[in-house]
């Protein structure tokens, strides 16, 4: 009898034991399955996200482009007969010239994605540690250069506005005159470059950052190709 009650016992011992263990593997699968199902959820978004960021600074490199080879024109035809049928191939606006010399473009690539997961506490399920790396060099290291270069635009575009506003008024008066032509307006700028060294001089340095900020973006897009590399591998898998 007492062996009865020995073995009746030890069996509902063992079915208890056995139903907390498949309880517990089919609550870990249950788990297991929503990590993936939020670890793909980033992934996608991340990847997005990316591709925005690759719009945005396709645009941004194509307009600093733009800017820089206004600049050089206007600076490289200062010792030499100036023709402003070269200046006009790439804009006719003289707001766009003003903009150029005066003030700054941002640099705000579309990172809300990003930081909404990094809030969130989302990275987590992100199990590769090389695109936690790439997306710290991209968001934090590379942003920061070529935010930096554009600080420095900034800072000397202010210094800089004043002494142009002073010393040429003119031409910052003709850039909202519509009687004067956009020709009109391009020799008069050209003019004044050739006559004084301290605004060439300002426009050289202008020019170097400028050169610095396409060197640095281009780097960050070098990033951003790993990362979309990564990205890809990771959802493929």
């Amino acid at each position: 009898m007492k062996k009865k009650y020995i073995i009746k016992y030890s069996f509902e011992f063992v079915v208890i034991v056995a139903g907390i263990s498949v309880s517990f593997w089919l609550n870990e699968i249950s788990i297991g399955n929503q990590n993936e199902k939020e670890r793909i959820k980033v992934l996608n978004s991340l990847n997005m996200e990316v591709d925005e960021i690759q719009s945005y600074c396709d645009e941004r490199v194509n307009r600093w482009n733009k800017d820089r080879r206004i600049l050089m024109m206007f600076l490289e035809s200062s010792g030499q007969n100036f023709n402003v049928d070269s200046i006009s191939k790439i804009t006719t606006s003289k707001s766009s010239i003003e903009f150029n010399l005066i003030y700054y473009r941002v640099f705000e690539p579309p990172m809300n994605r990003y930081l909404s997961i990094i809030n969130a506490g989302t990275l987590k399920y992100v199990k590769s540690d090389k695109i936690k790396e790439i997306l710290s060099r991209l968001h934090n290291t590379y942003f920061s250069y070529v935010e930096t270069t554009v600080e420095y635009e900034k800072i000397l575009k202010e210094n800089f506005v004043s002494f142009f506003a002073t010393s040429h008024s003119d031409i910052i008066i003709a850039g909202s005159d519509n009687k004067i032509s956009f020709d009109e307006y391009s020799l008069m700028l050209y003019n004044s470059i050739k006559k004084d060294k301290k605004l060439k001089s300002n426009l050289i340095v202008l020019d170097d950052y400028l050169g610095s900020k396409l060197t640095f973006i281009k780097l960050y897009i070098n990033i951003l190709d790993e990362l979309k590399f990564e990205l890809t591998n990771n959802l493929n898998s």
